[in-house]
Parts: structure tokens; C-alpha cells; sequence
């Protein structure tokens, strides 16, 4: 009679099938502003601009035209949502007065696209390095 094992839960992301480690991988090189196929360090050449390829694994960042239209959109709807949240929880327990909370909505409006412009491509690398893996010994930039 054979006895019946119940999985064990892994304790951390290295114990975790590699299926479901990849995205925790790729989101957290993305958030570190990396190659979020590789993890090179180096990708963009300052704040704003990315470079056309990763220098390590040669991934093609931008693939075809419109491509960081997704990042666009990611990058718009985290920013002002924060902002937003940001000044309804100074209108609930801060006590600014209104032309204040109207310097800071729209300082939040305008500074947070910005801050979060370069982590909002990578992520957006990264959620398509999920729908579209590469294979195999393909090159990753290689479709």
C-alpha cells in the first residue's frame, strides 16, 4: 500500500517551479531598472533614454514601432492613481489648506510620470518577456 504525499509549499522563490519563478524574476530586474531578460545593469543611458539593445544579452528592447505604447499606459495609469491616492489621504488626515493641496496635485501630476517613466518600460519588457518567452537558443530578440 503505497502512502499518498501532499505537496510540500516551497519556503522561498529558489524552492519555486521555474514557470512561476519567472515572472517574480523578471519584475524584480524590471523594478531595479535591468535587463529584465539578463539582469545587465546598464540599459539606459540616463534617466529617460534606453539604450537599443541590452549590452550583455543583446536583447532588442524596442521591437517594433509603438512598441512601449503598453508602457505609456502603465506608466500614466500607476502615476496619476499614486498621485491621486497620495492627495486623498492628505485630504483625509493632513491638514493643508486648498491652494496647498493644489500645488501638490499638481506637482504629484507632473513629477510622478516622470519618476516612474524608466521602471514603467522595463516592466512592460518584462510583461512581455511573460506572454512571449523566448525559445530555446533563439535569440531573445529573434520572433
Amino acid at each position: 500500500m503505497s502512502e499518498q504525499r501532499r505537496p510540500v509549499k516551497p519556503s522561498h522563490a529558489a524552492d519555486l517551479p521555474v514557470e512561476r519563478r519567472r515572472p517574480r524574476v523578471l519584475f524584480g530586474r524590471a523594478l531595479l531598472r535591468r535587463c529584465p531578460h539578463c539582469g545587465a545593469k546598464g540599459i539606459f543611458t540616463n534617466w529617460m533614454a534606453l539604450q537599443e539593445r541590452c549590452p550583455r544579452c543583446g536583447l532588442q528592447f524596442e521591437r517594433e514601432e509603438g512598441y512601449f505604447l503598453g508602457a505609456y499606459a502603465i506608466n500614466l495609469i500607476v502615476a496619476e492613481f499614486l498621485g491621486f491616492g497620495i492627495v486623498v489621504l492628505l485630504l483625509i488626515r493632513g491638514d493643508l489648506s486648498v491652494l496647498q493641496m493644489q500645488i501638490l496635485a499638481v506637482v504629484l501630476a507632473v513629477g510622478l510620470p516622470f519618476l516612474f517613466f524608466p521602471y514603467s518600460r522595463t516592466l512592460w519588457m518584462a510583461i512581455d518577456l511573460i506572454v512571449h518567452p523566448p525559445r530555446g537558443d533563439r535569440r531573445p530578440n529573434a520572433r
